[in-house]
């Protein structure tokens, strides 16, 4: 029961909420532009409770899928009553009514920014990751620049623009994405000393998702040292040290993470050193396969192999090890194995799985040899496959490429357990709004720009959503907290905005569309063309809200 009221209440809260935002806008600006306003009504039909303040009936009406205000006038085949000369809606002119249609989706735009500003409030003084470097990736710009892992960066300067300070790592990554393959200097400061600048020239990150490609500026570097999790430089390399063994001290040193490790191997001068791993061993049961870690000590592990590393970090972000083949898959079939480290594909360098991802995805296609080169030498070509699955969203079967082999996935240590240095966040009101502003303005582009996929069928239809989904995002972000919850109604208040501006009669948008054309013609338009364009308006609506129904109820079945 208390399970059910949650789901209801954060239901009601939700599309409640959203409603009462959007027609509060209609309401204040009409009021201010001294329009009458009858009725304000949260959701449609009869009235199920409300009062009457004024000249105004504030009421809860039975169906819960809207909203609206009633104006005086705003019917064009109702009479208007002699008191309301002057007052009604339709008697307005143009740029009136268009302010006052406009100013519900714009009330859905702006109560997101409120949103992100409370949020950002309510984050003060909550511990982020300071400008401290935990790792550094092999072969990344920041590592061929000499940056190392426990160096503080101070400020960061872009060709042409002032040196910007660096308070938290967030500022980092902001101050570098948007500046690939383009020097920046930074100021770092190392043991407490400050070095001279250091140039370091952003690689081109290439993201894609659904909605778009991007390119961003990275330099290789994380506020977390990555757990000691490693794997021969190649087979046998290292003694009886097996891939994926979980280094926890060295010469009877304790070691929490990858920089431990690293320190103890250099101080170790390319001598042998005794290991204490954790190494994973597979149990196999009845109908499934699970794991049991144990501790284990190595004597005379040898750290140096023909002047470079006997092994080498296991962490996809630093590696590209094959952690799991499945059995029969393409992989399996091109004799990849656990503990292969992968050098190139197609003839290209490849240095992190996590870092590479993209170009990863972009060789391999579908019944297309690829051809691998692994760090021991060999060659071998891989096919890749497709499977057949069905889609989260759409409920549909679709189709993906399938490998078969898989970086190491173990939760073994929790990065976030390893952040190097945390600080307490403290950003002042002025700050949180321009940080609120361009998150707003960031949600803002990318659902116009999912809007515009789908109109276009770049997107399917099929991932639009209505009641039943939203009842399911309202529950889920309720059981996740507040701070999940909020920052679903800002995307869902962005999305009910934007599409209310959409040119269909009946929508705000209609109404806007309408009011510039009457100020253009410079005469209201007839009677008649009204009505025909209300009624194409609730067609398209009802047409709309039918589909909507649809996969909200094809989700539902699964």
């Amino acid at each position: 029961m208390p399970d059910l009221l949650l789901k209801v209440g954060s239901i009601a809260l939700l599309l409640g909420g959203l409603i009462f935002v959007h027609e509060l806008g209609h309401f204040v600006v009409a009021k201010a532009l001294g329009v009458k306003v009858v009725r304000f009504s949260i959701g449609f039909g009869p009235r199920l409770f409300g009062f009457r303040r004024g000249e105004t009936e504030y009421r809860i009406s039975l169906l819960p899928l809207g909203g609206y205000v009633k104006m005086a006038g705003d019917d064009p085949s109702e009479e208007l009553a002699p008191e309301d000369r002057g007052r009604g809606f339709l008697e307005q002119p143009p740029w009136k009514r268009l302010v006052i249609a406009f100013a519900g989706p714009a009330a859905n735009l702006v109560f997101p920014g409120i949103i992100y500003f409370a949020l950002m409030i309510g984050q003060n003084g909550e511990p982020t990751a300071g400008p401290v470097v935990g790792t550094v990736a092999p072969g990344s710009p920041a590592a061929e620049a000499g940056l190392r892992a426990g160096d503080r960066i101070v400020a960061v300067q872009a060709p042409g623009a002032a040196a910007a300070p660096v308070r938290y790592f967030g500022d980092l990554r902001d101050l570098v994405s948007p500046h690939p393959g383009e020097p920046l200097s930074f100021r770092v400061e190392r043991d407490g000393a400050t070095l001279e600048p250091l140039t370091i020239v952003p690689a081109a990150e290439v993201e894609s998702n659904p909605l778009e490609t991007i390119r961003r500026g990275v330099i290789g570097v994380t506020p977390f040292y990555a757990p000691a999790v490693v794997a021969p430089a190649r087979p046998g390399a290292a003694g009886a040290l097996e891939p994926f063994d979980l280094v926890v001290s060295v010469n009877g040193e304790k070691v929490r993470h990858l920089g431990d490790l690293e320190h103890a191997v250099r101080g170790a001068s390319c001598q042998p050193v005794a290991l204490e791993v954790v190494r994973e061993k597979p149990v196999s049961l009845p109908g499934a396969t699970l794991a049991t870690f144990d501790p284990m000590k190595l004597e005379q592990v040898p750290t140096c192999v023909d002047g470079g590393p006997a092994f080498l970090s296991a962490d996809p972000s630093l590696s590209t090890f094959v952690a799991a083949v499945v059995p029969g898959s393409p992989a399996d079939k091109a004799g990849l194995r656990r503990g292969d480290a992968i050098a190139a594909i197609n003839g290209k360098r490849v240095r992190s799985f996590t870092r590479d991802v993209n170009a990863l995805g972009r060789e391999f296609q579908a019944g297309k040899p690829v051809q691998l080169e692994l760090a021991d030498g060999r060659k071998t070509t891989l096919v890749p496959a497709k499977e057949s699955y069905v889609d989260e969203l759409t409920k549909e079967r679709a189709e993906r490429l399938l490998l078969g082999f898989h970086p190491d996935r173990r939760a073994v240590v929790d990065p976030r357990a390893l952040v190097v240095a945390e600080v307490p966040l403290q950003r002042g009101a002025v700050e949180m709004a321009e940080l609120a502003w361009r998150q707003l303005s960031e949600v803002v582009r990318l659902t116009m720009l999912g809007i515009q996929r789908i109109v276009t069928g770049q997107i399917s239809f099929k991932t639009v959503g209505g009641p039943i989904m939203l009842f399911s995002i309202a529950s889920e972000a309720a059981e996740e907290g507040w701070a999940s919850f909020l920052f679903k109604m800002a995307l869902i208040s962005v999305n009910l905005g934007l599409m209310n501006l959409l040119p269909i009669p009946v929508l705000d948008g209609g109404h806007i569309a309408q009011a510039l054309v009457e100020g253009i013609t410079r005469r209201p338009l007839s009677l008649r063309a009204r009505e025909i364009a209300n009624i194409v308006g609730i067609i398209l609506l009802f047409t709309l809200m039918i589909f909507v129904f649809k996969n909200d109820i094809v989700r539902l079945m699964g």
